[in-house]
C-alpha cells in the first residue's frame, strides 16, 4: 500500500503546530490587577447548515470536558467535568464557570471525551507546569482495535482572550476528531435481506490523531462489522460506523461490501461527480445509499460536513448540579430513598449547585409539624472558588432537618427541593450523585423522611 511521504509528515506537522502554537501570543499582556469570574462555553455545532444534515446519534454528545488554561505559557488551570443529560436528551452544549482567573491574556484548550484519547492530561499538563504546545498537537487517540462509541466521541478546540474582564463569556468550538459512515442499504431483492457482515476496503486507519495532521507512520486496514439484521423487502435500514480520519489517497480501496456475498462484493465507492473517494476527513460524514437488487447493488454516495444547525444557549441560566448525599453520622440508616432520622441530631442532605451562579434553592417538607426543616432555601452566589491546584470549585450547600422532640412516633414526609434559575422553578433530585445539567423530564427521585426510633 502507498504511505503518505514523508516530508508531507513533517509539513503537516509543522503546520499543526502552527495551528495549536497560535493560541499562545508571543506578546503577552501584562497581568491587571485583580481576578475575573468568568464562563467557558464548548459547542459540538461547528456551524451553520442546512435541514439536509444528519441529526445527532447516540453516544455523540459530551460527555466529559478536559479544560485547560495557559497564561504566560503556564498551566493556570487543568480541570475535567462530567456531565449526564437529561434523560431522552443529548448534551451539545454546555458552560463551565471559574472564578478567580488572573486578568491576562489567556488561551483555552478544550479536550471533549478523553476517554478515547491515548493522553493522561491530568499528570502531563499538571498546574504550574510549562505549556508543552508541541506535545499536546501530537496527542494521539486510542489504538482504533480499543475505540468505544460509547465512550463519546473525541473532540477538541481551543480559544485565545487577549485579555479577561470579569463576567467574560468565552466561546469554544470544538471539532470532532472522527468521521462517520452511514451505509443506508435499501432492499429491492424481492425478499428478505439478511445482513450479517458489513466490509470495508484497506482505508481503515489503525491509529489516530487528536489534531488533523498527516503522519507517515499511519497504517490503514480493512475491516469487518459483524451484523445481525434483517431488511424486509421494499424496506430500508441504516448502519452506522466511526473510524478516524482517513487520508490514504489509495486508489483502489474505498470500497463496501456485505455479506461476502457475490450479488455484494466490495465495491469502490465514488462520490457525486463519481470520482473515487480517496480521503474521508475528520468531522465529515460519508453518507453510502446502497440500492441491493437481486442480481447485485448501486452505491450513491456523498461527503457532508458533520455539523448541526445552531442555536443560542444561554450558558449564565444552565442548570448544573450534584448531590454528596446525607453527611455521614447524621442520620440513622438510608433504605434506597427512605432517610431515618435520629433524634436529637440534625440530618444533613449535602449537595453543589455548580451553575448557574445567579441560581437559588427552596426546599419544603409535607409535613412541617412532625419535622422541622432547619434551612428551607439558599443561594449560590459567592459559593465559588478555586483549589491549592487552580481547579474551579462549588462550596457545599446543605439542607438540615430535625425532629420536634414530643414529635408523633409513626410519621414520614416527603422532601422536595427547587432550584429557581431565570425566573423558572424546577425540581431537582438529589437522591444520587450524578452530575445532572437542567432540569429533567417526567417523575422526580424524592427522599422520604421518617423517625430512627419507630
Amino acid at each position: 500500500m502507498k504511505k503518505l511521504g514523508r516530508y508531507l509528515g513533517a509539513i503537516g506537522l509543522l503546520l499543526l503546530i502552527g495551528v495549536v502554537t497560535s493560541c499562545i501570543k508571543d506578546d503577552i499582556a501584562a497581568t491587571e490587577a485583580g481576578t475575573a469570574n468568568i464562563t467557558v462555553n464548548i459547542s459540538s455545532r461547528s456551524g451553520e447548515v442546512d435541514d439536509d444534515n444528519s441529526e445527532v446519534l447516540a453516544n455523540e454528545d459530551i460527555k466529559t470536558i478536559r479544560l485547560i488554561l495557559v497564561q504566560n505559557g503556564k498551566v493556570v488551570s487543568n480541570s475535567k467535568h462530567s456531565f449526564t443529560a437529561p434523560d431522552g436528551q443529548k448534551l451539545l452544549e454546555q458552560g463551565i464557570r471559574i472564578v478567580g482567573v488572573n486578568k491576562a491574556a489567556t488561551d483555552f484548550y478544550a479536550v471533549v471525551n478523553e476517554a478515547n484519547v491515548n493522553k493522561n492530561f491530568e499528570s502531563d499538563f499538571k498546574v504550574g507546569t510549562t505549556f508543552d504546545g508541541p506535545a499536546f498537537s501530537q496527542v494521539q487517540l486510542i489504538a482504533y482495535s480499543s475505540f468505544n462509541s460509547a465512550n463519546g466521541l473525541p473532540m477538541v478546540g481551543c480559544e485565545t482572550k487577549p485579555s479577561l474582564s470579569d463576567g467574560d463569556e468565552v466561546m469554544i468550538k470544538v471539532t470532532r476528531a472522527v468521521a462517520r459512515i452511514d451505509l443506508n442499504i435499501n432492499n429491492k431483492t424481492g425478499a428478505d435481506l439478511n445482513v450479517s457482515k458489513v466490509s470495508f476496503g484497506e482505508f481503515f486507519p489503525t491509529s489516530g490523531f487528536l489534531f488533523s495532521q498527516s503522519d507517515a507512520s499511519v497504517q490503514y486496514t480493512e475491516k469487518d462489522f459483524v451484523e445481525s439484521e434483517t431488511i424486509e423487502n421494499e424496506k430500508s435500514n441504516v448502519f452506522t460506523y466511526y473510524l478516524y480520519e482517513s487520508c490514504s489517497n489509495e486508489e483502489g480501496v474505498y470500497k463496501v461490501g456485505l455479506n461476502e456475498s457475490p450479488e455484494f462484493p466490495l465495491t469502490q465507492i465514488y462520490d457525486a461527480s463519481k470520482t473515487p473517494i480517496k480521503e474521508i476527513k475528520r468531522n465529515t460524514i460519508l453518507k453510502i445509499n446502497a440500492i441491493a437488487n437481486a442480481s447485485g447493488w448501486e452505491l450513491q454516495c456523498e461527503v457532508t460536513p458533520w455539523d448541526v444547525e445552531e442555536y443560542n444557549q444561554d450558558f449564565n441560566n444552565t442548570l448544573v448540579y450534584s448531590s454528596d448525599g446525607w453527611k455521614p453520622g447524621t442520620i440513622a440508616a438510608r433504605d434506597e430513598n427512605v432517610i431515618q432520622l435520629i433524634p436529637d441530631t440534625e440530618a444533613e442532605l449535602q449537595f453543589m449547585l455548580e451553575s448557574p451562579n445567579t441560581v437559588s434553592w427552596v426546599a419544603v417538607l409535607d409535613d412541617n409539624q412532625n419535622f422541622t426543616l432547619l434551612t428551607p432555601e439558599g443561594k449560590n452566589e459567592d459559593i465559588f472558588g478555586v483549589d491549592a491546584d487552580g481547579k474551579p470549585i462549588a462550596y457545599q450547600q446543605s439542607i438540615k432537618i430535625s425532629l420536634p422532640p414530643d414529635g408523633e412516633r409513626n410519621v414520614q414526609t416527603t422532601l422536595h427541593v427547587y432550584a429557581i434559575v431565570g425566573g423558572n422553578q424546577y425540581e431537582i433530585d438529589l437522591t444520587d450523585n450524578r452530575d445532572h445539567t437542567g432540569p429533567g423530564e417526567g417523575e422526580v427521585n424524592r427522599f422520604i423522611i421518617r423517625r430512627g426510633d419507630q
